[in-house]
């Protein structure tokens, strides 16, 4: 290259780094068209024109040197990657191919064609190209990162590992080979690990976004609530344009219940991305939450407004059209949602819960073990081999999951294990192992694994919700009510709560406070007035915990009998199931308490919601799962006065 031009190059470059694009872009096309047939020269100018913006003009150019020079690999590249500029990844593919067929293709080649494949969705191919590079050069860390990336989208986890494990021990200074590692161990669900790459990446870049990120979708999958919060917190500061992190974000203070966060967290994401449907989506199930339906469905149509084919807001609406009583038009929107994402968790799991009130038990039970994917799952899986329902295991540890009452609900299953022979332990919270151990004597109960040998070769368990799909779909073969008994010593140290001469009632009132539960199903103690006016009639308490305080805001208040202190100190409900056996009749919200009292056998009045739960079907009075269950279902939603009006007729009558 002669003097003259190689000072005319050295002066187009200094004016490309001082920012003169187009002076510098005048001197490489001078050159080029003096020295047409210099690969180099041309080749600068390709380079000018992608970095400068105009891949039009590179491709011309590129397709012009390529016609010239047909037998040079590095041409075909150069249109390649001039294509590839244009965002047209077949024709960059079909470039990038020819270079590869062509005498001394460099590994850039395959390298190149790898990144095509992968853009086009062509994962597999895409591997084989990085496997080329990896084979002449095993430490290629363009190649190592990109193959991990492909392998991580073709679900092969391990391999993928195995890779960012490589990128981190070739570049141990570089954060981004262990977000990457954090990212895939994530997907490979061992959050412990995700929060050590995550913390090793920030010791090396405290700034580090991604990483704060990945440690809080960790914690949230360890359970550790309030310190996802924190780390979920400081991405959405480093990083406030990234609407991910605030959608994670909000889910968090959903979850801790902390609303008016959660609203102001979504009101300052709808800001910055006012296009984003989720975030509607999701200011809609707080405001559901907040008791603001209006605001909620507004939020909900407006999601659906930007995204038709966004699967939550359909099942946030079907939530509103329950709330409201609506169960047909409830359907609709969860047949949307299955229409237009079958494969999401919660929409099959939504989806399953109607089966089930149907009472299409195959389908219905199926679709509810999704509920697993759901936020925050019902339970954490033990660290041994879950039961597939077909093999008969040496033991197998039952866990508890949900609610008490769900608990509750499932435990009769255990029976049917125990009449198979199969050695069976329920797993469940330490409160509730004296209440649950007069299931089956067959089966113990525990609240800890310390003493099950888990090197077992047959050791399995599974959750107790899903032992209808694997043991007994259908409710007629499963161990009728009552299946629940009370120790005689609990039964007779409540006795003297009933009043002799009266007509005694239980009642209970509210649930579970959670507001990602309780929406609609509790009522105000105040509701239970009518009640308390039947000649008569002695009220008395079974309420425990959150709702207890409304005991001293009502007129009536001096008309309900109140346990001692110590009421069910010794265990959940230890004490309840005793003192329901002396009374006449227990009137309960749909709580916990309703399954205790149908799996006694005692006669019940429920209090239900317009659509309440699966479990208690779409209409009637009557449960297939509890016979002394009497259900009353609110005609117009959110309307207790009118039903508890109907109770005490019924009641009336009973006495």
């Amino acid at each position: 290259m002669s003097p003259e031009v190689s000072s005319a190059l050295a002066r187009a470059a200094d004016l490309h780094r001082m920012g003169h694009f187009e002076q510098a872009l005048a001197i490489y096309r001078r050159l080029a068209k003096a020295h047409s047939a210099s690969f180099d020269i041309q080749r600068l100018l390709i380079f000018e024109l992608l970095q400068v913006g105009r891949p039009k003009e590179a491709v011309i150019a590129a397709r012009r040197l390529r016609d010239a020079q047909p037998r040079n690999p590095h041409a075909a590249i150069l249109l390649g990657a001039s294509h590839q500029g244009l965002g047209n990844w077949e024709k960059a593919l079909a470039a990038f191919q020819v270079a590869l067929s062509l005498e001394g293709a460099p590994l850039e080649a395959h390298f190149l064609a790898g990144n095509a494949l992968c853009a086009l969705g062509r994962y597999a191919e895409g591997v084989a190209c990085y496997d080329a590079v990896l084979a002449a050069d095993a430490r290629s860390i363009e190649a190592l990162s990109n193959r991990a990336g492909a392998l991580a989208r073709l679900s092969r986890l391990e391999e993928a590992l195995r890779d960012s494990e490589a990128l981190v021990a070739l570049q141990p200074w570089q954060p981004l080979h262990l977000v990457n590692l954090a990212g895939t161990l994530l997907e490979l669900e061992r959050p412990r690990d995700v929060i050590a790459a995550a913390d090793a990446a920030l010791r090396l870049a405290p700034g580090l976004a991604d990483a704060e990120y990945l440690r809080g979708q960790a914690l949230l999958g360890l359970g550790k609530w309030a310190e996802a919060r924190v780390s979920l917190e400081k991405a959405v500061d480093l990083a406030p344009q990234n609407t991910a992190f605030h959608v994670r974000l909000i889910s968090v203070l959903h979850l801790l219940e902390d609303l008016p966060a959660a609203r102001s967290a979504c009101d300052r994401a709808v800001v910055l991305d006012p296009k984003s449907a989720l975030l509607f989506q999701l200011r809609a199930e707080i405001r559901r939450a907040q008791d603001d339906a209006s605001g909620a469905m507004a939020d909900v149509e407006a999601a659906l407004a930007l995204d038709p084919r966004l699967a939550s807001a359909h099942v946030s609406r079907a939530r509103l059209m329950a709330d409201d009583g609506r169960r047909a038009d409830m359907r609709k929107a969860l047949g949307r949602a299955l229409e237009v994402d079958p494969r999401q968790s919660f929409v099959l799991y939504a989806n399953a819960q109607e089966k089930l009130a149907q009472g299409q038990w195959l389908e219905g039970w199926a679709g509810y073990e999704h509920r697993e994917g759901i936020l925050p799952p019902p339970f954490n899986p033990l660290p041994f081999t879950r039961w597939d329902g077909r093999e008969t295991p040496e033991m197998l540890v039952v866990l508890g999951e949900q609610g008490i009452g769900d608990v509750i609900f499932f435990g009769r299953l255990l029976r049917l294990l125990a009449d198979r022979g199969i050695s069976t332990v329920l797993l469940t919270r330490l409160g509730l192992v004296p209440l649950l151990r007069a299931l089956d004597g067959r089966v113990p109960v525990i609240s800890d694994l310390s003493g099950i040998d888990q090197s077992m070769q047959g050791l399995r368990w599974a959750p107790i919700g899903s032992l209808p799909h694997l043991v007994s779909p259908d409710p007629a073969q499963w161990p009728a009510a009552p299946y629940l008994t009370a120790p005689q010593d609990r039964v007779s140290r409540w006795r003297h709560l009933r009043r002799d001469g009266a007509f005694n009632i239980g009642i209970n009132w509210q649930g579970n406070p959670s507001r990602n539960v309780d929406v609609g199903r509790s009522m105000p103690l105040a509701h239970f007035a009518p009640l308390a006016e039947i000649p008569g009639v002695s009220l008395v308490s079974l309420q425990h915990g959150a709702g207890s305080e409304q005991l001293d805001q009502v007129p009536f208040a001096g008309a309900i009998v109140r346990p001692d202190a110590g009421f069910n100190a010794d265990g959940i409900f230890i004490d309840t199931v005793g003192l329901v056996q002396t009374l006449d009749l227990v009137v309960t919200t749909d709580t916990a308490l309703a399954n205790l009292a149908g799996a006694c056998g005692l006669l019940t009045f429920v209090a239900l919601r317009a659509i309440p739960d699966w479990r208690w079907g779409c209409e009637g009075e009557e449960t297939v799962f509890f016979p002394s269950l009497r259900l009353f279902r609110q005609q117009i939603a959110g309307d207790w006065s009118s039903l508890m009006e109907r109770m005490a007729h019924k009641i009336r009558e009973l006495m």
